[in-house]
């Protein structure tokens, strides 16, 4: 049986949950669908930002909220830009109190340059958030990256760990540093991601294949 890396949902927020019930619809609902150890909640941005940066080897979906009460923290907005400093793989999904026909145009147009995922209302029904968040989750399942990962971890540990890509200038990659480096958006990664599919076109186009293959 193929074995399947569950993607983390990191929801970075500091005013999600009911604090007359203390309780959050979205978090259940999320731990519910993915699994409690899939879904973290970072209530101060720096330490949200922190196990994103620190953890790009693995599949995530960032739920983040644009503003928060406490002065001291960083917003929503430069946490999504130090995410886009680093990858461009890690999904974000920003949501905000405010009006989203009141954020600044400037603003907008950075979110949109920098490929933000998508931008919703908090104030809307909780369930159109988690289908945000599922849609995200299905495109990353398809990426390249997710599906070398899919194909990696159905090796044995230990093979993992050997050399499989040796460059020009004598570098070698473990199957797991090449993942890192495609995660990362390295020169390396990035030259491994295209050949890849150049090979993938090239072996497709020598053979007829089934519409159910």
């Amino acid at each position: 049986m193929n074995q399947i890396v569950p993607t983390k949902i990191i929801v970075i927020h500091d005013d999600i949950f009911d604090e007359e019930n203390n309780t959050s619809p979205i978090m259940v609902g999320l731990k519910t669908k993915y699994g409690e150890a899939n879904v973290k909640l970072f209530r101060h941005s720096q330490e949200g930002l922190d196990y994103v940066l620190n953890n790009l080897g693995q599949k995530m979906v960032v739920l983040l909220d644009r503003n928060f009460q406490d002065g001291r923290e960083i917003d929503g907005i430069e946490v999504f830009e130090k995410i886009r400093e680093e990858t461009s793989l890690v999904y974000v999904i920003l949501v905000t109190v405010s009006k989203i026909s009141s954020i600044d145009a400037n603003v907008l147009k950075k979110l949109i340059n920098k490929d933000l995922f998508k931008l919703e209302s908090f104030a809307t029904d909780y369930t159109k958030i988690i289908e945000l968040i599922d849609e995200a989750v299905q495109v990353l399942d398809v990426r390249i990256d997710a599906v070398i990962e899919d194909w990696i971890v159905r090796h044995p540990v230990e093979k993992r760990n050997q050399v499989i890509l040796k460059t020009k200038d004598g570098r070698t990659y473990t199957m797991n540093e090449l993942l890192q480096s495609i995660r990362q958006q390295t020169e390396v990664g990035i030259t491994f991601e295209k050949n890849l599919l150049k090979l993938a076109i090239e072996l497709f186009s020598r053979q007829k294949l089934k519409i159910d293959d």
